[in-house]
């Protein structure tokens, strides 16, 4: 007679099929991947955040008016698995910068290119390696770090319910709002994108543009979602800075974070 660790074994094939059919069903990436935001930085500093994941959502493609459909695109951003404790890489031009990431899978990099930076836009690249081989290289992501023109004002919004309406206070409203609407379905409040393009001077040929940084509680998770909503309301585009990455079992419980927590790695 078969024992019940046979047994076990027999099914796990077919169960890790079930499950890998699963996670394409959800547009889920199974395996190491890596998360660059935008970074920013001055003459002398750079700075840049990310996040590796062992489990990660594939980018949205489409959007529908579909409550159904919307909720399933946005539980997807909070199915995360963060890959603790893995080395991660930064190439800036010709130097390399290497850090650990946090328990959350974040990571942050800070450094002084060797030349003074003029303002512009700046390519970089950052890659994870395995746990086993530190030298293997096993994903890799590509983003940019803004270096502002000097101008005469720096402005720093809140998002939820400062242009974005977000019902904050009230976590039931919150919850159906993002589960029912999508990034480009969402309204901003009333005269609030011409008020920020006015401020950051977008129409104003003849003035170099003010800079953006946007904080929330919202969570890292939330990033792209919030960057789709900018860039489809015509918003400046800017630098975010958000609230620590959240898993699927704490879904509910998004947006409530502790402001102190934003972006920053905390202790172990």
């Amino acid at each position: 007679m078969a024992t019940t660790e046979a047994i076990i074994a027999q099914h796990i094939p077919f169960l890790q099929k079930i499950k890998i059919k699963l996670f394409r069903l959800f547009r889920l990436h199974i395996g190491p991947a890596i998360k660059l935001y935008r970074g920013f930085g001055n003459e002398t500093t750079c700075v840049i955040f990310g996040h590796a994941l062992s489990l990660s959502p594939l980018p949205r493609k489409t959007y529908r008016k579909f409550f159904v459909y919307n909720s399933v695109a946005l539980l997807r951003l909070f199915m995360v698995k963060p890959r603790r404790r893995v080395k991660v890489k930064l190439q800036w031009e010709s130097e390399v910068y290497e850090t650990i990431t946090q328990k959350d899978g974040l990571f942050r990099f800070e450094w002084k290119p060797t030349k003074k930076l003029l303002p512009g836009t700046y390519p970089v690249k950052a890659f994870i390696y395995s746990r086993q081989d530190e030298e293997a290289e096993v994903a890799f992501a590509e983003s940019e770090v803004i270096v502002p023109s000097p101008t005469d004002y720096t402005f720093i919004s809140d998002i939820d319910d400062t242009f974005l309406i977000s019902h904050s206070t009230n976590l039931r409203k919150r919850l159906f709002v993002l589960l029912t609407e999508n990034a480009r379905s969402r309204c901003p409040f009333e005269g609030v994108v011409q008020h920020y393009r006015l401020l950051h001077g977008a129409d104003d040929e003849l003035k170099e543009n003010n800079t953006f940084f946007y904080v929330s509680s919202s969570e890292w998770n939330l990033y792209d979602y919030i960057h789709e909503f900018i860039r489809a309301n015509k918003l400046p585009e800017g630098i975010f800075l958000l609230n620590q990455m959240k898993t699927f079992s704490k879904l509910f419980a998004t947006g409530q974070g502790n402001d102190g927590q934003r972006c920053y790695p905390g202790k172990d």
